[in-house]
């Protein structure tokens, strides 16, 4: 296997610009950075209600951003046997990767709020 056609590469890159835009798409969502702020500060799994307390979202817009970052692969669902069903949902691998990325998005605020007199 030698070095990617032309072709190939510009397929790579389109299949990846998509998934950019897509990612941007669903982050730039209402209260989607409280959601994962909330997820993000939770030691292990979090809970509906845990998560709508901590992001201050409506059950509402909770339950959208939820299932949108789990249809992109950034969170799953862990159904738990308990009386009455609970359901936990967590980080995935995928969310590793884009961690530093997020960590610095906040950062950066954080800096913003800093220096402001």
């Amino acid at each position: 296997m030698g070095e990617p056609t032309l072709a190939e590469w510009e397929a790579k890159n389109e299949i990846a610009f998509q998934r950019i835009q897509e990612l941007l798409r669903v982050l730039s969502k209402s209260k989607m950075l409280h959601v994962l702020y909330a997820l993000g500060m939770g030691k292990g799994g979090l809970r509906f209600s845990e998560l709508k307390k901590s992001s201050l979202a409506d059950s509402t817009t909770l339950t959208r951003r939820l299932t949108e970052l789990e249809e992109i692969g950034m969170i799953a669902r862990k159904e738990l046997s308990t009386t009455p069903p609970a359901v936990e949902y967590h980080f995935t691998e995928s969310y590793d990767i884009l961690k530093p990325i997020l960590e610095g998005l906040l950062h950066y605020g954080l800096e913003g709020v800093n220096t402001q007199s």
